[in-house]
C-alpha cells in the first residue's frame, strides 16, 4: 500500500470509511465514526475458549480549514477496555477509556504536526502485518501519551516515485525520581518510499528510535536502561498479491554502568493475497530473538515482542537466548464495506536456555521448548 501523506491521513485521522459528518458549516467540520470488532477463539495454551472484544472504538474527528492549504486538526478515539486489550483475560468489554487524543496543524505539500497522546511515525515503518489478531513484530518505539509527531508530505522523486519522511520526539514520566522504571523520553526518525513501476508497486520503509528509562531508584534521577532500534521493510504487490520482508535489531544497555543488556532480533516475512474483490488470505512468519549479555535482559509481563510472554515475564541472563518462531494463518471476507468476517490460527515455538514464566510454562536450564497455539474467528463492524 503506498504510504502517502493523504493515506496515513485516512488511518490516523478519518474515523471510519463510513464515519458520519454531523457538522459542517464555514470551514469546519466534525465527523463521528468507528467501528466494533469482537472475537470467539482461544487466545492461550492455558485458557479456555473465550469471547475478546479486539479494539472496538469510537472516534471524533474535527478539523477546520485556516485557508492556504492549512488545517487545524483534533482527533480522540475511545476504546472500551479499561483492563487491557485483547489478552485481558476479565471481561474486555468494559468501561470507557481514551486510547488517542491528539491536536495538529497540516500544510498541504509540507506535511503535518501533532501534539497528544498518539502512535510514533516509526508505528508505520512495519508494513507487512495483515493480521486482525496475533501478528506483528515491530521493534520500534510506537507511541506514547505525550508525542509530538512531524510526517512530511510525500515528495516525488520521479514519475511515480515518491519519498516521505518522519521525527518524533516522547515526553515521559515528569517526575524526576522513580520507584519504577518509566520512560524518560525517546525519540526517532523514519523514512517511507514509494514506487510504482508498471504493474509492479513498491514500499521500503526505515526507522530508527531510541528509548530511554527511569533507573527504578527514588533516591536518584540517573537513566537505568537504554534501548536503541533500527527497522527496515520491503513490500512488493502486483495484481491482487503482495509479499513483504523486514528485519530489526533492538540494543539494550544499562546507561549507569553501561554494561550491554543484551540484544533483540526480530525477522518478519508476509504474503497476501485478495482472491476476491472482497476475500483474501493471508500468510506470515515471524523469528523472534532475544540474547543475554553481560547485565543480562529481562522484561515484564508483555513488554517483549515475544507472541508467548503475554502469559508472562521473559529473561535472558548473560550468554542465554531465546528464540521464537511464530506461523500464523488467515482469512477475511468482507460482505459489504463496513462488516468484515475474519478467521485467524497462529503458532508459536520457543527454543532457548532463557526463561518464560507462565502459569503453567517454564523454559530454563537446559534448551527446551514451550508451544503454544491460538486462533479465534471474529467479526468486524465499521460505521
Amino acid at each position: 500500500m503506498e504510504k502517502t501523506l493523504l493515506a496515513l491521513a485516512v488511518a490516523a485521522v478519518a474515523t471510519s470509511a463510513s464515519a458520519a459528518t454531523v457538522y459542517n458549516n464555514d470551514g469546519t467540520q466534525v465527523d463521528v465514526g468507528g467501528r466494533f470488532d469482537v472475537a470467539l477463539g482461544k487466545f492461550n495454551d492455558d485458557e479456555r475458549a473465550d469471547l475478546r472484544n479486539v479494539g472496538s472504538r469510537l472516534e471524533f474527528k474535527a478539523q477546520h480549514d485556516l485557508g492556504e492549504g492549512v488545517k487545524v486538526i483534533g482527533y480522540t478515539r475511545l476504546h472500551f477496555n479499561d483492563g487491557g486489550d485483547k489478552w485481558d483475560t476479565g471481561s474486555s468489554f468494559n468501561n470507557i477509556k481514551t486510547n488517542k487524543l491528539w491536536l495538529a496543524l497540516q500544510k498541504d505539500e509540507v506535511g503535518r504536526v501533532s501534539f497528544g497522546k498518539q502512535d510514533t511515525t516509526g508505528d508505520a515503518v512495519e508494513i507487512n502485518d495483515h493480521s486482525y489478531l496475533f501478528g506483528g513484530s515491530n521493534n520500534l518505539f510506537t507511541g506514547g501519551d505525550k508525542v509530538v509527531s512531524f510526517r512530511s508530505a510525500d515528495f516525488q522523486l520521479a514519475e511515480g516515485q515518491t519519498l516521505g519522511f518522519g521525527a518524533d520526539y516522547t515526553f515521559g514520566e515528569a517526575k524526576k525520581n522513580n520507584a519504577e522504571t518509566k520512560l524518560k523520553y525517546a525519540y526517532g526518525t523514519s523514512a517511507f518510499y514509494a514506487g510504482q513501476f508498471a504493474d509492479v508497486g513498491v514500499n521500503l520503509n526505515a526507522g530508527y528510535t531510541v528509548e530511554v528509562h527511569d533507573n527504578g531508584d527514588v533516591l536518584s534521577n540517573d537513566t537505568g536502561r537504554k534501548v536503541q532500534s533500527w527497522r527496515v521493510a520491503s513490500q512488493f504487490a502486483y495484481g491482487p498479491v503482495a509479499f513483504g520482508a523486514e528485519y530489526g535489531q533492538s540494543f539494550y544497555k544499562d546507561h549507569q554502568t553501561q554494561d550491554k543488556q543484551g540484544k533483540g532480533r526480530f525477522l518478519e516475512v508476509a504474503a497476501k493475497y485478495q482472491y476476491l474483490d472482497n476475500a483474501s488470505v493471508y500468510a506470515a512468519w515471524e523469528r523472534n530473538e532475544y540474547k543475554g549479555y553481560k547485565a543480562g535482559l529481562s522484561f515484564d509481563k508483555g513488554d517483549a515482542n515475544f507472541l508467548r510472554t503475554v502469559v508472562g515475564d521473559l529473561g535472558v541472563a548473560q550468554k542465554q537466548k531465546l528464540r521464537e518462531n511464530v506461523y500464523l494463518v488467515g482469512a477475511d471476507y468482507a460482505f459489504t464495506k463496513n462488516v468484515v468476517a475474519y478467521v485467524e490460527y497462529a503458532h508459536s515455538r520457543v527454543k532457548g536456555t532463557g526463561s518464560i514464566e507462565g502459569d503453567d510454562v517454564k523454559v530454563t536450564g537446559k534448551t527446551k521448548r514451550a508451544k503454544d497455539n491460538r486462533y479465534a474467528v471474529g467479526l468486524r463492524v465499521y460505521f
